[in-house]
């Protein structure tokens, strides 16, 4: 359904779309430049609908190449093999604002001549470039962003889960891919650049999508590849440790964050009242911005509009709690694990609520809610100890997923985990203190060591525990696994931290095929079918 090759009939015809780029740039061309350039679309590329690319990887036969000056690679270098992929035309980077709309031809081996058009800070400008070249998709959408460290995964697949059960038809853009629930297809990056975000927002705005939750990561507000202008409804879930080797500092890290909002009328911010980033950006909140808080402490309900879950109990089924809103209260049952699920929901709960869906149709929703998968997703089996697979991979993702499976565990609470090369070296002591304190058993392992030593990550791990803890270390990761599983009594629970959806493990720039899911599920291959 969400097929790259589909027409998109939302968006301009691939002239008009140049057309818009031009008026957005203030770019006025000759009258002989311009009637050139309508007869390269009109006469040469006009049997496809153009794409607005700037990876050449991705470039087919007609697409409009941005040569962008990035901050790992300059677009620029790559114009041949743009051509090489019949390129209908070149947006190239000029950092010299004199040279801002200078078009020129450049001749190919085949007679073909192909327009080359220069913009000054083409990087910098390049959401709101591929917004007008698709013909602004997003005024069709209704587009909730959800940021934070932790959650914004399992957030926005419920929210679109929730939505779907409320009669509206809502895609997803994050870290297991874009499109609807049921087909989604991998993208790059958790948040998409500016030119691919566009392409899939027109894509489901041409196949009558209604709402999209999207992840929003740190690195794409950071680098301004999305604007907060695009959200309707803007979702903080909370802020710690994690990226600090890209951004370096925390406030650095919650600056980024913070760039979701708007801080006007045009968004609804909702907010994790729970968390202490959260607690100090609220005291000085713009009047001009309104704001959904949700949490479970009693200064929740302070708030002219809020979701606050009372009386939570956990069972080995899921969870139950009271809802108390500004608009009513409910009871509230799900099948999600652990009190970091509690805090999902109610970030959703709190995005219907802006959506002006009723809570008794919210609370029937939640009903139907099934465990996503890798998050939190537990496999079981009579007289078999239960394996949960999460994401987990920060200390307090780490910690909040230990908490949940100890709710739900009557024997001892099992650990297998690792942490990932060429990333924050820092929080690996961290993760191994956090282990130590929640988990009975641990099994140190591989995840993602990129290019650096699997034993020297595990030593750093390691280092972080107290001398007398007690862990084995066996780094090939699916025996790590099945060793968990296999020393287990029934009533344990084997917590798989890390890897969760992902199907392969990283040594140096290889993918390699590995998914837990699987290991898990191949422990109970012997016996009845699985229990998810």
């Amino acid at each position: 359904m969400f097929d790259h090759a589909l027409t998109v009939s939302t968006a301009p015809t691939n002239f008009a779309a140049i057309e818009a780029v031009l008026s957005f740039g203030e770019i006025t061309l000759a009258a002989n430049d311009l009637r050139q350039l309508a007869t390269q679309f009109s006469q040469n590329f006009n049997s496809t609908r153009a794409n607005l690319v700037n990876d050449t990887r991705a470039l087919t036969s007609g697409d409009v190449f941005c040569a962008v000056i990035g901050s790992l690679r300059d677009g620029r270098e790559y114009t041949v093999q743009a051509l090489s992929a019949n390129c209908a035309m070149i947006l190239q980077e000029t950092t010299e604002s004199s040279e801002h709309g200078k078009l020129t031809w450049l001749g190919q081996a085949s007679g073909q001549e192909t327009p080359v058009l220069s913009y000054f800070q083409l990087n910098d400008n390049l959401f709101n470039v591929a917004k007008v070249f698709y013909g602004e998709p997003q005024k069709l959408l209704n587009i909730i962003g959800i940021t934070g460290t932790n959650g914004k995964t399992s957030t926005s697949q419920i929210i679109a889960n929730l939505l779907d059960s409320c009669q509206k038809n809502c895609a997803v853009i994050g870290t297991n891919g874009a499109g609807k629930l049921a087909q989604l297809h991998t993208i790059e990056n958790t948040t998409p650049g500016a030119t691919e975000l566009h392409q899939l927002l027109a894509l489901f705005a041409d196949n009558k999508i209604t709402d999209v939750a999207m992840e929003v990561s740190s690195h794409a507000l950071a680098q301004k590849r999305v604007n907060a202008t695009l959200f309707n409804t803007a979702v903080f879930t909370n802020l710690s440790r994690d990226h600090l080797d890209y951004h370096q500092t925390m406030a650095a890290y919650a600056e980024a964050k913070k760039a979701i909002f708007t801080g006007d009328n045009k968004q609804v911010a909702v907010i994790n009242g729970d968390d202490a980033q959260a607690q100090k950006w609220l005291e000085n909140w713009p009047s001009t911005q309104a704001i959904v808080v949700y949490g479970r402490n009693a200064n929740v309900a302070s708030y002219q509009r809020f979701a606050q879950a009372l009386d939570v109990k956990h069972y080995p089924q899921g969870v139950c709690f009271q809802l108390v809103t500004d608009q009513g209260k409910c009871e509230i049952n799900s099948q999600l694990l652990g009190d970091f699920n509690v805090e999902n929901l109610l970030a959703a709960i709190a995005v219907l609520m802006v959506e002006k869906i009723a809570l008794a149709t919210i609370a029937k929703a939640i009903t139907q809610l099934v465990p996503i998968i890798g998050r939190m997703e537990s496999f079981s089996l009579q007289g078999k100890p239960t394996a949960v697979v999460d994401y987990a991979h920060t200390p307090d993702a780490l910690a909040s997923a230990l908490d949940a499976c100890r709710l739900h565990c009557q024997g001892k609470l099992w650990l297998v985990f690792g942490c990932g090369g060429d990333r924050d070296t820092g929080k690996r002591a961290l993760m191994a203190k956090v282990a130590e304190s929640k988990a009975d058993c641990m099994i140190i392992t591989n995840d993602n060591p990129r290019s650096e030593d699997p034993e020297a990550i595990a030593a750093d791990i390691i280092a972080g525990l107290d001398k007398n803890t007690r862990f084995e270390k066996i780094l090939d990761r699916a025996t790590a696994v099945s060793t968990a599983l296999q020393q287990a009594d029934a009533n344990d629970v084997v917590l798989c931290a890390g890897k969760g959806h992902e199907d392969y493990i990283i040594f140096d720039n290889e993918k390699r095929h590995y998914d837990e899911r699987a290991v898990v599920k191949a422990f109970y291959s012997s016996e009845k079918e699985v229990t998810v």
